[in-house]
């Protein structure tokens, strides 16, 4: 397989959804790639609503669910979050 770099943010899934046990997915339009918990992807439980740039393999499942094994990842800068924008108190 060759790897594939994604970005999108990442969102949590129900514990007893996801057969493989994948807790966490990175949304990127209207894909949801969940993550399956091994090597890098066990960190990205941490990384709940950040946006990041992973890079990986992809696989898909026989009901069509797309899992994405993570090899690296990267948080990114969202200028949405940025503590200048919060008033000062």
């Amino acid at each position: 397989m060759s790897s594939v770099t994604i970005k999108g943010y990442v969102t949590s899934l129900p514990r007893d959804l996801d057969p493989r046990q994948a807790n966490v997915a990175i949304a990127q339009d209207g894909v949801e790639y969940r993550i399956l918990p091994r090597g890098a992807g066990i960190d990205l439980d941490d990384e709940v609503n950040v946006s990041v740039e992973a890079t990986g393999t992809i696989e898909e499942g026989e009901d069509g669910t797309v899992y994405f094994t993570v090899r690296s990842y990267k948080a990114l800068e969202d200028d949405a979050w940025e503590e200048d924008d919060w008033p000062e108190e």
